[in-house]
């Protein structure tokens, strides 16, 4: 499961998602109106193990290599 965080610096609000879509689609809104934010994704494992895996970009790909992983191409 992917969940994705994202901050407001200006309000200090956080919400989370677990799609990148609903995600971008709230970062977009707080940036017209004039706010700074940040956001990150993480992947989830069924046995709790949480992966960091980098900011969430809002123009190009949101995919990574996670590190010591046997990952062959960029995903998530």
């Amino acid at each position: 499961m992917t969940q994705c965080i994202v901050y407001d610096n200006t309000t200090h609000e956080s919400e989370t998602f677990f799609g990148i879509a609903a995600a971008k689609k709230w970062m977009k809104e707080r940036i017209r109106q004039g706010h700074e934010v940040e956001g990150s994704k993480y992947r989830i494992y069924s046995d709790g193990e949480v992966v960091n895996c980098g900011k969430i970009n809002l123009t190009g790909n949101n995919r990574s290599f996670v590190a010591n992983s046997r990952q062959t191409k960029s995903n998530y």
